[in-house]
């Protein structure tokens, strides 16, 4: 039986698709667009290790190491884009 909680891949899907339309809109974005953009790339790949790689249902350090690489991608993509 699957879980009431759980999303399904429609609805991952449907939210992939609306976080690709926002890159599209910021693609020649500065700034804080740019910020956008990367937040929502991150959101992407986070959603897709999640719910495509089966990473949801996988022990709690790989979790753990998969978001944080995430995380520290786009924090290290932002900080040289603000700082630079």
């Amino acid at each position: 039986m699957r879980a009431l909680t759980a999303p399904s891949l429609t609805m991952i899907w449907l939210l992939l698709v609306a976080l690709t339309l926002v890159g599209f809109g910021g693609a020649q974005a500065s700034g804080w667009g740019f910020a956008a953009v990367m937040l929502a790339a991150a959101a992407k790949a986070a959603l897709i290790v999640r719910n495509y790689m089966e990473l949801r249902r996988a022990p709690l350090p790989w979790r753990i190491v998969f978001d944080g690489l995430i995380g520290l991608a786009a924090a290290l993509i932002l900080g040289f884009h603000f700082l630079g």
